[in-house]
């Protein structure tokens, strides 16, 4: 039996098809599958050279080497370690001293980082060909650790998961099966590529042979001309599909006729979003997608115009068991209402933090969402409200404590609460409730923020109480703070 790696399926697509177009960047430079190949030799290279077996962190901008460091890192045999670049400093240093990285892969200066242990730097613009003959690497096991994605945890410091080769591989066939991508496809990725979703979707075109079509940066001018004229799939948060459809109606409606699958997640999609989508994507089928980090994306459904159940993200995905559970652990019932979990043929390997722990169900055979759901009566999930404190605003997850624990580090504040309101642009929008205990205003905190913050997870809106809403047990009463004061 072939014992494949995602970068064996690249070297067997290199050889079959060595002049098809892989990877395409809008306004930039393109690789075909030769290429592509070439490079990924070339990263792995130097990786071998610099790197001590420990992860090798991923500090790179949307283009041809955010992606084909993934796979240059399983045939230099390390984990591979995807970074926010969004990020602060202080952020990144955190990441790289708790996964202990070995390399930082980074273009252009040097980032401005003092991790207490310092990885080797590899300016990867500087990088030329011709990197050491393939028959000179001996790629991960498909079962040793593939990829490191840091997840935002509940208590506001993020934790490292970790996926396997194997795992990652029977996941993006899942995806491929689901959204309908082959080898005639023509992928936009118009997200970041440091996210398991467009970095995993972006590996999967290379696996079947597909082309991939890289935004630098999301502009909305520039994704509607590429879903009217080459792309035939496309993953849009809401925040994005929002501003596709402001374009598309400032150009007189007129359809985008290349798309043939759109899908769209991270938030709920509002149904008169869907009810453009359906008009400006004629020949698109439009699906949405529900799953997190640990358990990936885990249902899935085609919506039809006319039918959209609100709060739906569809039946379950092929391998992937999805049940609920009450607040004491027990399997619900039909119709019943609880947390979501998952029991996966994509395993969760844990966290690279040993001490972090797992949020599975009682018997521990299920991992679990933190959202709250229930099933409708034909089988389709629905998702109801969240348990975790988590703000899922224009795709990215923002931990409430995390964001708290900023807020409170300025002098003049005595508590803050952090929540996600309901926003028609970024599914929710992070907004903080302050108690003063001193003067500030919300231009001294929202620059007090930015400068521990990633700009995501800044809150667009401050409001001053005098007081916190608080039960009897003295718990801040969130529920209280989400909807917006009259």
């Amino acid at each position: 039996m072939l014992r494949h790696t995602l970068v064996e399926q690249l070297r067997l697509n290199a050889e079959a098809f060595p002049d098809r177009p892989a990877i395409e960047v809008v306004g930039g430079p393109a690789l075909s599958y030769a290429g592509a190949l070439d490079r990924t030799l070339v990263l792995a290279t130097a990786i071998r050279r610099r790197g001590d077996g420990s992860p090798v962190a991923i500090l790179l901008r949307n283009g041809p080497d955010a992606v084909l460091a993934f796979l240059a890192c399983q045939l230099a045999g390390v984990p591979a370690l995807p970074v926010n670049s969004a990020l602060t400093a202080s952020e990144i240093d955190y990441i790289l001293d708790d996964s202990a990285a070995g390399v930082l892969l980074h273009a252009g200066p040097p980032p401005p980082l003092a991790p207490k242990r310092p990885p080797a730097l590899i300016d990867v613009s500087t990088l030329d060909g011709p990197g050491d003959a393939w028959d000179t690497f001996t790629p991960s096991d498909p079962a040793d650790v593939f990829v490191i994605g840091y997840t935002s945890g509940t208590t506001g410091f993020p934790k490292g998961a970790r996926y396997d080769g194997a795992g990652m591989y029977v996941q993006y066939l899942r995806w491929a099966v689901h959204f309908g991508i082959t080898s005639d496809s023509t992928l936009l990725t118009a997200g970041p590529m440091f996210h398991n979703s467009y970095g995993g979707l972006s590996i999967l075109a290379l696996m079947v042979g597909a082309t991939n079509r890289v935004l630098p940066a999301f502009d909305r001018r520039v994704a509607h001309d590429e879903l009217a004229e080459r792309a035939t799939f496309a993953f849009l948060v809401p925040s994005m599909l929002t501003q596709v459809l402001d374009e598309w109606r400032a150009r007189d409606r007129a359809p985008l006729p290349s798309l043939r699958c759109l899908l769209s997640s991270g938030a709920a999609v509002d149904a008169g979003l869907l009810a453009d989508a359906f008009d400006a994507f004629p020949g698109a089928v439009v699906a949405e997608a529900y799953g997190w980090s640990e358990g990936g994306w885990v249902t899935h459904e085609v919506k039809t115009r006319g039918a959209v159940l609100p709060q739906c993200v569809g039946w379950p995905m092929v391998g992937a068991d999805v049940a609920l559970f009450d607040a004491d652990g027990a399997r619900c019932g039909p119709g019943e209402t609880g947390e979501i979990g998952v029991r996966n043929v994509t395993p969760f390997l844990g966290y690279v933090n040993p001490d972090s722990p797992l949020e599975t169900s009682a018997d521990g055979r299920y991992l679990l969402s933190g959202d709250i759901g229930r099933f409708a009566d034909d089988g389709r999930l629905l998702v109801v409200d969240r348990k975790k404190d988590i703000i899922v605003t224009g795709g990215e997850n923002v931990a409430s404590g995390e964001v708290e624990r900023a807020i409170d580090a300025h002098s003049a504040v005595r508590e803050s609460a952090v929540v996600g309101r309901r926003d028609p642009r970024w599914g929710e929008a992070v907004t903080a409730v302050v108690v003063l205990d001193g003067t500030a205003d919300e231009h001294d905190l929202r620059a007090h923020c930015r400068e521990r913050l990633a700009g995501y997870k800044v809150p667009k809106t401050f409001e001053f109480v005098d007081a916190l809403p608080r039960n009897s047990m003295g718990k801040v009463q969130k529920f209280l703070l989400r909807e917006p004061k009259p």
